[in-house]
């Protein structure tokens, strides 16, 4: 059975809080733009359309996802920064 994929355009850039979530992180570039554009697609919302708002009620899920993928002593303190960045982040 064929299974539904996230066109590559979706990993190419966003707007300017998304390309900062991006660098807050501070991981590797590739792994941080799928994480936060599958979770942000989760909500029908897209790197180019998202908020603030999203981001903050999104943050235990991009969490979540971090987890799976990396040891905790790796995902917090990225975590951290991405929480960081969204507290002093300023339309």
């Amino acid at each position: 059975m064929p299974r539904p994929t996230t066109p590559l355009a979706a990993f190419a850039g966003g707007n300017a809080l998304f390309e900062r979530a991006v660098t807050a992180v501070g991981l590797n570039e590739a792994f941080s733009r799928r994480v936060l554009s599958e979770v942000f697609g989760s909500i029908g919302s897209s790197p180019m359309e998202a908020s603030a708002d999203e981001l903050g009620l999104l943050l235990p899920e991009v969490e979540r996802r971090m987890l799976l993928a990396l040891p905790f002593e790796t995902a917090a303190p990225a975590m951290a920064r991405l929480r960081r960045m969204l507290l002093a982040w300023v339309e």
